[in-house]
């Protein structure tokens, strides 16, 4: 007997063991992974072979670590410019973190997908993807705040594609704000800033915000990975001051030209050239346009190069060789224009199959509706019968008693009979009713759901009988948002509520209402944020 005990306590003992050493290691693999992720931000060669050192370990692993690892290896990708051919794997690894408490892995699983889709130009995907990145950083109590910089970065950019100026400059002003909370990348998100009210035409904004980021470079002694926005800023500077501070300008130019060959910013020749052709160093802009032109694969930027030249060569008398730079712009934008007419329709393309997706989605979901519905008034039907069927016996026991009592009683029980007939009528005349009722609201509903997909347009009276049919599925519910918001509703914020009340996706509620994807976004939080509980069917 005491060798049993003896052998179950040394197996007991020897499996605790093991389990401690094999949730080391995972944890010791975790914790390299991310020191991996963090790596990544200062020496990419270094974190690429520390990644690969570590594929046959995360192998062996749990699911968790590897799909850690994954993220890592899409993140590894974006930051070495390789362009993914389809989003399935950031999709497979967003699915996996949506449904785990894990904040700043869902957070990062959410940019990534909406990178992959920025860089597959499917807009509509990346910028719902980059605001639920925003979102579920803005809710975590630890997150990846670099991620969400990024993030507030990506759809900055994503929404000056879409020419919507003012939302760029929103996105540009949080990065800031954020940046300057972090102590990271803050000039990089100044210069975002400068960029967005340029595009606004607001010549004072865009030049503090210029001074402000050169401070900050200026402080860290003008390194090489700022060279980006160093040779940005010197064009900008070229431009809006006309030559007018020459300091600034010259001190631009002197870090930049200071930058190894191999450090050199893609802009770095454009915006020498445009710094010697507005000092009238004609000679020395004319060699750098060239120099530009000939690196540079973009159409825009060949045309920026091509108009350089062009000026440059009028402006010395060389009409001829003017011409010949002239020619070359013209086509340089013929074929910007093709460009953007072929981007237009392969956008239009993504955005058709983006909001078939949705309307597939929607589909399903008023399917598994019906589903239920019928599987409920199935259960009711079955239960009338039988509560007939109960009604019927009982009717039959006491008319049975009644014959054998007499003569009297049964002409009682005849009126009580009667009575109960009576009363039963009227309850199955209610529940008709309601049944009635119930059925016009759902006919609401789905209208409703139509006009979200295209399918049909709103009448007069169509947002009273919403509420109706709301009144009618849901009682009370008007009375508690009322109470919960204490007076403050007001008309736009009552309708997106009673869309998400009846199901609707942001997208959907954005088209039912005609308003802007921001605007729509900001009224869903406001009215989980207050009526959270009370939007549950």
């Amino acid at each position: 007997m005491r060798r049993k005990t003896s052998y179950i306590l040394s197996f007991c003992l020897l499996f605790l063991v093991f389990s401690c050493k094999e949730n080391q290691a995972e944890q010791q693999l975790l914790d390299d992974i991310e020191q991996t992720w963090q790596l990544s931000e200062t020496s990419l060669p270094e974190a690429l072979s520390r990644a690969e050192d570590l594929r046959d370990s995360v192998q062996a692993s749990s699911e968790f670590v590897r799909q850690r690892y994954d993220l890592l290896t899409i993140r590894l990708r974006d930051k070495n410019r390789m362009v993914p051919m389809a989003p399935d794997s950031a999709e497979h690894i967003m699915s996996y973190f949506e449904k785990r408490k894990g904040a700043v892995d869902k957070e990062r699983a959410y940019y990534y997908l909406g990178r992959t889709y920025c860089d597959l130009k499917d807009y509509p995907r990346a910028t719902t993807y980059s605001l639920n990145a925003v979102d579920a950083a803005s809710q975590a109590k630890c997150a990846d705040t670099l991620i969400w910089q990024n993030a507030l970065s990506q759809l900055r950019y994503l929404y000056m594609l879409q020419l919507n100026y003012e939302e760029e400059l929103n996105m540009a002003l949080q990065a800031v704000e954020l940046a300057k909370l972090s102590g990271r990348n803050l000039g990089w998100y100044l210069m975002d800033a400068a960029s967005a009210y340029k595009h606004l035409d607001d010549t004072l904004h865009c030049l503090q915000y210029c001074d402000q980021a050169r401070q900050i470079i200026q402080r860290e002694h003008f390194p090489p990975k700022y060279g980006k926005i160093m040779a940005h800023m010197l064009a900008i500077y070229v431009k809006m001051l006309k030559g007018e501070d020459v300091k600034r300008l010259e001190t631009l130019l002197q870090h930049l030209t200071q930058l190894p060959e191999d450090q050199r910013p893609y802009n770095y020749e454009l915006s020498l050239a445009m710094y010697y052709e507005h000092t009238n160093m004609i000679d020395s802009a004319i060699l750098h346009y060239k120099t530009y032109y000939d690196g540079e694969k973009t159409l825009s930027g060949k045309y920026e190069a091509s108009a350089g030249l062009q000026r440059c060569y009028l402006q010395r008398g060389e009409s001829d060789l003017a011409a010949s730079w002239g020619c070359r712009l013209y086509d340089t934008n013929d074929s910007i224009i093709a460009q953007r007419a072929f981007e237009e329709t392969e956008r239009a393309r993504d955005t058709y199959s983006y909001y078939r997706d949705k309307e597939m989605e929607q589909v399903i979901l008023l399917r598994d509706v019906r589903i239920i519905s019928f599987s409920i008034i199935t259960a009711l039907a079955l239960l009338s019968i039988v509560l007939g069927l109960l009604l019927f016996y009982n009717y039959r026991k006491k008319k049975f008693m009644e014959q054998i009592i007499g003569k009297d009683k049964e002409l009682q029980e005849r009126s009580r009979e009667l009575k109960q007939r009576k009363k039963i009528n009227r309850e199955l005349t209610q529940i008709a009713l309601m049944n009635n009722a119930t059925d016009n609201a759902e006919h609401v509903i789905t209208q409703f759901h139509k006009v979200a997909v295209g399918r049909a347009k709103l009448e007069e009276d169509s947002w009273k009988e919403l509420m109706g049919a709301i009144d009618t599925l849901y009682p009370g519910f008007h009375e508690a948002v009322q109470e919960r918001l204490q007076g403050n509703l007001r008309e736009p914020l009552l309708r997106t509520i009673c869309l998400m009340k009846i199901g609707m996706k942001p997208i959907q509620i954005g088209h039912v209402m005609d308003a802007k994807k921001q605007t729509v976004w900001n009224r869903i939080k406001r009215a989980e944020e207050t009526c959270g509980d009370l939007l549950t069917v």
